[in-house]
């Protein structure tokens, strides 16, 4: 199982995929919940912080405004899709310190 900064780099990579798909579609809700992102994972140094963190991330894939309900392009598809994934392995109890 990972440890926190391989998460952490995980979901970071993830989040810069997600900023080349929503400039490659035009789409600045998602350019926008890209930021919102960077900043929610810019300053984690604890297990607690990263699993909070994506706790609140995963928020998005909700619904509603930016979310990541409807993905119109293949491309923002596989964007969204690794960063569920690694969100979703940040939320994990087996997460290492």
């Amino acid at each position: 199982m990972d440890n926190v900064e391989q998460s952490l780099s995980r979901i970071r990579a993830a989040i810069e995929k997600l900023h080349l798909a929503a400039a490659q579609d035009h789409d600045a809700q998602r350019a926008h919940a890209a930021r919102w992102l960077e900043g929610l994972f810019e300053n984690i140094e604890s297990r607690e912080q990263l699993r909070e963190a994506a706790r609140k991330a995963l928020e998005l894939y909700r619904g509603g405004m930016g979310s990541f309900q409807d993905v119109g392009t293949a491309v923002m598809d596989d964007a969204v899709s690794g960063l569920r994934r690694a969100l979703g392995s940040a939320r994990s109890w087996l997460l290492r310190s």
